[in-house]
């Protein structure tokens, strides 16, 4: 009689029931007269699982690379700010057709987005440089910092903590 690959039976057995418990994957085999213990059949389950996780995992890989080919070399936003520096006057209308051009398509209503941001932050620093408590130097480190420490409520905490310090020394 051949000898039987029982690592081979088990995962046999698993592609027809992938459910299968590992006592039912014993039983089984027990009744085709192939003797394998649990923590063989727990082995070559997991050996299995982890291939199986191997391969999802290439294709997620496959997919993020794929995903990202795709992706403009400069961001919509971005292409639309710099068209606005070079053309200030331009109309929502101008700026979509020469974008157009460059093989971006974007709407009117998401350049009016774009430049109401801008303005609203502008009038932000404005209001706070013509109280004359900071400048614009002091913002734009003041930004720098609240980006490095990841969040407004971040950046208080570290102020506050820095205060405590100021006070002791």
């Amino acid at each position: 009689m051949p000898e039987i690959n029982k690592s081979q039976a088990i995962r046999d057995y698993y592609k027809l029931n992938p459910k299968a418990k590992t006592s039912e994957v014993v039983d089984a085999l027990a009744k085709k007269a192939i003797t394998v213990t649990t923590g063989l059949v727990a082995n070559v389950k997991s050996t299995h699982n982890k291939r199986q996780a191997a391969k999802r995992a290439a294709k997620g890989r496959a997919a993020v690379a794929k995903s990202t080919d795709k992706r403009p070399e400069i961001s919509k936003t971005q292409a639309v700010k710099d068209f606005y520096k070079k053309n200030p006057k331009a109309s929502n209308q101008e700026a979509v057709d020469a974008l157009a051009k460059e093989g971006i398509t974007i709407s009117t209503n998401y350049i009016s987005n774009i430049k109401s941001n801008r303005k609203k932050r502008r009038k932000v620093v404005k209001a706070a440089v013509a109280k004359g408590e900071i400048g614009i130097t002091e913002i734009k480190a003041a930004l720098t910092y609240i980006k490095d420490v990841g969040s407004v409520s971040a950046a208080k905490q570290a102020l506050a903590a820095a205060e405590e310090i100021r006070k002791i020394v």
